[in-house]
C-alpha cells in the first residue's frame, strides 16, 4: 500500500506581492516616517515628481515637494497629527499643492493613511491638467456670461415643450421681465397667441432637424410692429442628442436689408476674411475618411500657391503637399482631434508647387455634425521666417559651444551625482574644494551655478533634462 502525500502549497509573500503592487500601480505611491523622511517611492512618484527614488528616500518630503510658501503650515500640521492624532487630511482624498523638482506647480489628489509606528502612506494623482482645464473653462464662462448680459441681441434658451431656461439682461429690458419669472414659463405668456404660435413652429422645426435657421419675425409691442432677425439654434448634449433650442434676436426694425445691403455685408466679410494674417478654412471629414475643404480664404495663394477655389474643387488634395516627415504627425493630430473633438493644433511644412518649403502652424476647433461628420473651422500660419530664425539661432548655438569648448580648460558633461565631477575636483585646488562642492550642489538642485575659485578658475555648471550636469572652466588670466 503506498501513501502519496499531498504537495504543499505556500502562500507568496504578502511583501512581494505588495512591492509588486505598488510598482505596477499608475498612482504614485510615497511613505513617509513619523519625521516626515521619505521611506519608499514608487515608479509613478518618479514621474510625477521627477525625482528618483534613489534621489527621493531618505529626503524630507516637506523639502522635497512641499510649495516653499506652505513647509511652515505643513510642518505645524503633521506635528500637530502626531501630537493629538486630528488631521483633515487623513483618511480621505484631499486635493493639495506641490512641486516638481524643474520647480513647476503641481495640483494632486492625495490619500493619506496611518501605517501605525511606521509613519504613513499616500496614493497620490496628478491632477495639473484638470486643474488648468477647470480654470480655463472658468475664464470661459466668465466670458461668455458677460458677452450674454452686455450684447444688445435678446437670448434665450428653451427647453423642447417650449419652456424658458434662460434668457439674458438684454431680453429682460425690452419684455420688462426678469430671468427668475421667466423660466418654466413659454411665449404664450409674453407674446399674443399668433407670434408665440409662429414662434413655437420654429422651435420644433430646428429641434427636430437639428440644424439653425434664420428668419425675420414681426413682434407686436403695443401698437408697435417691430422686426427682429431671430436666428434658432439647436442645443445639444454631448452624444448629439438635441434637448433645447437656443434663440437670439436682433432688431432689424425699419431697416429691413436690401440685396445690396447683404452683398455690402458679404463683401466685408469676405474682405476681413481675406486680410486676416494666414489662411481662414473649413475642413469637414465624413465618416467614410473621406475630407474636404468647405471653405478657404484667399491667405491660400501665399501658402500653398494655389487658388482657395482650386483647393476646394479638389477635395482636399492639397494635403498632398505635407512633407514626407511631417505626413504622420499631420495624420495622427487630426484623428485624436476627430475622436476627442479636442482643438486640433500641429506644427510641420509642406512643399510648395514651385519646390519652396514653407513651414506651418495649424490650430482649428471641431464640432461634430448630426450625421457624424467632424468639422474643423481654424487658420493656418506660415512661420517660415520664425522656422528660419529658430535655425539660426540653432547655428549661433553650435557655434558658441564650439568656441567655449575651444576655450574652456575643461568641458565635460557628468551625472548629476552627489560629490563634483571627479576631472572638475583635479582641477580645482584644495582650498577650493568646499566651494566647488557647493556650486556643484546647486547645480544637482536643478540650478545654473557659476563661481569664480581663488586661483582664477571660472566653473560654469548647468545642469540638463537628462539628470546630467554640463561643465565648462575657463582660466580667466588666459582670456585676458
Amino acid at each position: 500500500m503506498f501513501t502519496v502525500e499531498a504537495p504543499q502549497i505556500s502562500a507568496p509573500p504578502a511583501a512581494g506581492l505588495r512591492e509588486r503592487a505598488v510598482s505596477a500601480t499608475g498612482l504614485a505611491y510615497l511613505q513617509i516616517d513619523r519625521s516626515g523622511v521619505i521611506r519608499d517611492w514608487n515608479p509613478a512618484a518618479e514621474q510625477i515628481f521627477g525625482w528618483t527614488r534613489d534621489e527621493a528616500v531618505g529626503q524630507r518630503l516637506t523639502d522635497l515637494i512641499i510649495p516653499a510658501a506652505l513647509r511652515s503650515a505643513h510642518s505645524a500640521g503633521f506635528a500637530r497629527y502626531l501630537v493629538n492624532g486630528e488631521s483633515d487630511m487623513v483618511g480621505h482624498p484631499v486635493e493639495v499643492p506641490a512641486t516638481h523638482r524643474n520647480g513647476s506647480e503641481l495640483r494632486l489628489s492625495m490619500t493619506i493613511d496611518p501605517l501605525g509606528e511606521q509613519g504613513f502612506f499616500a496614493f497620490v494623482t496628478d491632477r495639473t491638467d484638470g486643474h488648468r482645464a477647470q480654470l480655463e473653462l472658468q475664464r470661459s464662462n466668465t466670458l461668455i456670461n458677460a458677452i450674454l448680459q452686455h450684447t444688445t441681441a435678446i437670448i434665450s434658451a428653451k427647453d423642447l415643450d417650449g419652456n424658458y431656461l434662460f434668457v439674458n439682461g438684454e431680453y429682460e429690458r425690452v419684455f420688462q421681465v426678469t430671468a427668475v419669472d421667466m423660466v418654466g414659463r413659454s411665449e404664450a405668456d409674453l407674446l399674443s397667441a399668433p407670434a408665440a404660435a409662429i414662434g413655437r413652429t420654429h422651435d420644433q422645426d430646428v429641434a427636430e432637424t437639428g440644424t439653425a435657421k434664420t428668419v425675420l419675425e414681426e413682434i407686436p409691442f403695443g401698437d408697435e410692429i417691430r422686426q427682429y432677425v431671430v436666428t434658432r439654434v439647436p442645443l445639444t448634449d454631448p452624444d448629439g442628442s438635441v434637448y433645447g433650442v437656443c434663440t437670439i434676436g436682433i432688431d432689424d426694425t425699419g431697416r429691413r436689408r436690401s440685396e445690396a445691403t447683404i452683398a455690402d455685408g458679404e463683401r466685408l466679410f469676405r474682405a476681413t476674411v481675406d486680410n486676416a494674417p494666414g489662411m481662414l478654412y473649413q475642413f469637414r471629414m465624413e465618416t467614410t475618411g473621406e475630407t474636404s475643404f468647405t471653405f478657404v480664404s484667399n491667405g491660400s495663394r501665399d501658402i500653398y500657391q494655389v487658388e482657395p477655389e482650386e483647393i476646394i474643387a479638389s477635395g482636399g488634395n492639397v494635403l498632398s503637399t505635407i512633407a514626407v516627415e511631417d505626413l504622420e504627425t499631420y495624420t495622427a493630430s487630426v484623428l485624436r482631434s476627430a475622436e476627442t473633438l479636442e482643438p486640433w493644433d500641429w506644427r510641420g511644412s509642406v512643399v510648395r508647387r514651385d519646390g519652396s518649403r514653407r513651414w506651418l502652424y495649424g490650430a482649428a476647433r471641431p464640432h461634430r455634425e448630426p450625421g457624424g461628420a467632424t468639422v474643423w473651422d481654424g487658420m493656418l500660419l506660415d512661420r517660415t521666417r520664425e522656422r528660419h530664425t529658430e535655425l539660426d539661432l540653432e547655428a549661433v548655438r553650435g557655434d558658441l559651444a564650439d568656441l567655449v569648448e575651444r576655450l574652456a580648460v575643461l568641458s565635460v558633461t557628468a551625472p548629476a551625482g552627489p560629490t563634483p565631477a571627479p576631472a572638475l575636483a583635479a582641477l580645482v585646488a584644495e582650498k577650493d574644494q568646499e566651494a566647488l562642492a557647493a556650486l556643484w550642489q546647486s547645480a544637482v538642485r536643478g540650478e545654473r551655478a557659476d563661481g569664480v575659485l581663488t586661483d582664477r578658475l571660472l566653473v560654469r555648471l548647468r545642469p540638463r533634462s537628462d539628470q546630467s550636469i554640463s561643465v565648462s572652466c575657463f582660466r580667466l588670466d588666459d582670456c585676458a
